[in-house]
């Protein structure tokens, strides 16, 4: 059977094990990540901005995806922030992001 790595969330994660996964790392964000976004918007929102959400917010929700990607939920004025991130050993870093309505509701 062919395993693919899917974005399927299979663990929700507190929020101190997340931080502990944080702690001592380096953040960076892919080029990917902004790929999606105009060229004015690229203007306006900076890496900064997703760098400071990890750093100095409370995430809402956070799971773990089957791929070993971890998806935090921040809140916002219009709805949530959902960061996808990849763990590395000295490093994260933010691989893309989306601005979702709502938190879906999952059943692991």
């Amino acid at each position: 059977m062919i395993e693919f790595y899917s974005t399927r969330p299979i663990e929700e994660v507190n929020k101190s094990r997340f931080k502990q996964i944080l702690a001592g790392k380096e953040i960076c964000v892919s080029r990917h990540a902004t790929d999606h976004l105009s060229k004015a918007q690229r203007n306006v929102f900076k890496h900064e901005e997703l760098i400071n959400m990890l750093v100095k917010e409370k995430p809402r929700k956070i799971y773990l995806q089957k791929n070993g990607r971890y998806t935090p939920y921040y809140r916002k004025s219009n709805g949530y922030r959902k960061l996808i991130l990849e763990v590395e050993v000295k490093k994260i870093v933010v691989v893309s992001f989306m601005d979702p309505h709502e938190v879906p509701k999952i059943r692991l």
